[in-house]
């Protein structure tokens, strides 16, 4: 009898055929090596992940002479063909599987590699060997005793996990191709401004890119807004600490309570002790690392991107330095060698002071996390490496073995003890408080640095006074939310449940690749496509960006997995919910292409390059021209800012606004003009002030020179509280 192990990677196959005997390699076409393991009877043949794509029939192909629609409604618009560089492999299947008489599926240990194994590589097997025995090597590393060990205790198929990924993959691609092509024809015209052929509309991308788009208008509708805090500088024995006032920050209509404040205590050279409390609190180690954790672990602390940080872990763990790193668990099996794998790094130059600790002190229980997902175990090395070792191909492997090693051995830590001194104080009669928080007893934190906060230097305390260096009163302003990282932008996906813990990252990629993101300086950017793509379909399909359409599909997706549903059943619910959602679009597509026109009139008519758009409000009076609509604030990048008339047929439709300065446009109009008052925000001798214009009145004023238009030379008005009012 001869056996069959499919695998899904070279690396893969020939380790797995290593640890199972001696091993001949017979070479195909195209560089493609069978390994044979004659003591065993085994041919072990590698794929390349996926030789199978789901694509459009021959019907479907033209996006001009098809109906997009139908993409949903027709089962026979989508078929499954062979990849371009898939023939050798399907033929080792077909060559390989007529002389087995069982097949062992060896792929990738997760719901991706269940769907290459079962619905790309099987398939042909199953045609010339209906008969054939089917079972599945499930491992959790590529080191050859978790090969040896796990090929004498094969497991029943996980048929409903290679389901699940061919589920998502034939609504993925109803849902990608339907609307990528519906979306493209409508907007066609305006695309090419963009220098772009198509856009890609995706279930998870899009709604993955309406959230940025949601961060980035927070971040461009922002007005800072100017606020006061009171510190004081208090002098230890050896070192000085600040204590902050009580009611800090002072907001705007306090600001007047704070320079009070300030002038009573602001020359006071001692503070009173109140209440003085100092508690040791301990810090707990950190909980084992599943696939979103790590992948936020490294890109937090090696400034690189998720795709990066997933693929450098999956070369380690092809050259089996890790464990698999694709896992949802962050809880260990009892039966985890702890023990053994711990007492390797003993004799490791950086690791093993350390690690000898662990060992002297007998422990070798780990932290838990929250889930065990009976998948793989948590991400851990497997093997002792001094960071020169030439297995660690480049520095970044380096960097990023280094910081796995570290966090693993440091879940069988102490806890770090942290020192917190708080005080309750009096300055004057003005209450301040002040908290110290000091390192006392590192623990776990010295074999993982990266894991420490900032720490403070403890302070002595004697007596109930503390002489004070200085006391300040700080002017600042608020900053608006930060654009996503792909620290931050891994957790907001994980929070909306966009994606799992294996596409997030390709999902991120695909964004890029498709230029509605930029990522600089470590983050991300929706690009003007991105804007104007989400702000036109806002407007038109918003159930189908908000996260809650592709998170309702992910959760029907895992209950394929735990065969709680049936795949063709929620691959028949997911095309009738998103049918509904396509034909809310169909029946909004002459507002979209509407909206569309505008951007395309700001283009022909305005000059503005579409590329360097950014968001554009409205007034809420109308154009003080021909009274007929608002007028819209055109903010082209590095380009001078204006407004443009909304109603295509004014004959006098633009006006000027200040080059510089946050721009808002107050509900409050000109007493003059009838035209809305802007609040303008800039910095002048480092400080930040605002001052008011009416565009209409200032547009003259720049016309005659006069300096008509700024409201503090008004003869007959002024602003209160942001209201023009008569003096």
């Amino acid at each position: 009898m001869s056996t069959l192990i499919i695998a899904e990677k070279n690396k893969a196959a020939l380790a797995i055929a290593e640890a199972l005997g001696t091993v001949k390699a017979i070479k195909k076409s195209k560089g493609i090596s069978i390994y044979y393991v004659p003591s065993k009877n085994i041919y072990v043949v590698p794929l390349r992940g996926h030789i199978l794509e789901h694509r459009n029939t021959d019907e479907y192909k033209s996006w001009i002479n098809s109906v997009p629609r139908e993409i949903i409604t027709n089962p026979n618009s989508i078929k499954k063909y062979p990849k371009n560089y898939a023939g050798p492999y399907i033929n080792a299947l077909i060559e390989y599987g007529k002389q087995c008489d069982e097949i062992i599926i060896a792929t990738d240990a997760d719901i991706e590699g269940c769907n290459i194994g079962f619905f790309d590589a099987l398939p042909f097997v199953k045609k010339v060997n209906s008969n054939t025995k089917i079972s599945q090597l499930w491992l959790s590393s590529l080191q050859k005793n978790e090969i040896q060990r796990k090929f004498n205790n094969l497991i029943q198929p996980k048929f409903s996990w290679g389901e699940a990924g061919e589920a998502r993959a034939i609504i993925d691609a109803v849902i990608g191709f339907s609307a990528t092509r519906e979306v493209t024809n409508t907007l066609r015209p305006i695309l090419k401004k963009f220098k772009v052929g198509f856009t890609s509309i995706g279930r998870v991308q899009s709604s993955a890119l309406y959230l940025l788009y949601i961060r980035e208008k927070e971040i461009m509708d922002f007005l800072p807004e100017k606020y006061f805090t009171i510190d004081a500088i208090l002098i230890a024995e050896k070192s000085t600490f600040k204590a902050y006032h009580k009611n800090n920050p002072f907001k705007k209509e306090n600001m007047d309570k704070a320079k009070h404040i300030y002038s009573k205590i602001k020359d006071e050279k001692i503070t009173v002790i109140k209440n003085y409390n100092q508690n040791l609190v301990q810090r707990k180690p950190p909980t084992p690392l599943n696939t979103n954790k790590a992948l936020i672990l490294l890109t937090k602390n090696l400034n690189i991107n998720a795709n990066t940080a997933l693929n450098i872990m999956n070369q380690l763990y092809l050259n089996k330095i890790i464990t698999y790193p694709r896992t949802d668990s962050d809880v260990y099996k009892p039966d985890f060698p702890h023990k053994d794998l711990i007492d390797l790094f003993k004799t490791h130059s950086d690791y093993g002071v350390y690690t000898k600790g662990l060992i002297s002190n007998n422990r070798f229980t780990p932290t838990k996390g929250k889930k065990d997902a009976g998948d793989h175990p948590p991400i851990s090395p497997l093997i002792s490496l001094e960071l020169e070792s030439n297995e660690l191909k480049d520095d970044l492997q380096k960097k990023v073995y280094d910081l796995l090693a570290r966090h693993y051995l440091s879940l069988f830590g102490e806890n770090a003890t942290e020192s917190k001194q708080d005080l309750d104080l009096l300055i004057k009669d003005e209450p301040f408080k002040a908290q110290i928080v000091s390192l006392v007893d590192p623990g776990f934190l010295i074999i993982a640095p990266f894991l420490k906060p900032k720490y403070d230097t403890e302070i002595q305390i004697s007596g109930d006074k503390i002489p004070i260096e200085n006391i300040e009163l700080n002017e600042k302003e608020t900053k608006p939310p930060p654009h996503y990282t792909d620290t931050t932008l891994l957790k907001l996906m994980e929070k909306n449940g966009l994606g799992t813990k294996s596409t997030r990252p390709a999902i991120i990629e695909i964004m890029k690749k498709r230029k509605v993101i930029d990522r600089k300086n470590g983050r991300y950017f929706i690009s003007s496509l991105g804007i104007f793509l989400i702000e036109n379909l806002i407007k038109v399909w918003l159930p189908f960006l908000k996260p809650t359409f592709t998170h309702d599909v992910e959760t029907q997706l895992e209950m394929i997995k735990d065969e709680k549903l049936g795949m063709n059943v929620v691959i028949d619910k997911v095309k009738k919910d998103f049918l509904m959602l396509f034909d809310k679009f169909l029946a909004n597509k002459e507002k979209l292409i509407a909206n569309a026109k505008e951007y395309e009139n700001e283009v022909k008519d305005v000059g503005v390059d579409l590329k360097e758009r950014k968001a554009s409000p409205l007034t809420t009076a109308n154009c003080p021209f021909c009274k007929k609509a608002p007028m819209k604030l055109i903010t082209p990048y590095k380009k001078r800012r204006f407004l443009v008339c909304t109603n295509e047929k004014c004959s006098k439709k633009y006006l000027a606004v200040p080059a510089k300065g946050k721009i808002q446009i107050l509900d409050s109009t000109c007493k003059i003009c009838g035209f809305n008052i802007f609040k303008i925000g800039t910095y002048k001798n480092n400080k930040y002030f605002n001052y008011f214009i009416c565009p209409k009145c200032w547009t003259e004023g720049l016309e005659t020179k006069s300096g008509k238009g700024f409201c503090s030379n008004c003869d007959n008005y002024k602003i209160v509280k942001n209201q023009c009012v008569k003096k």
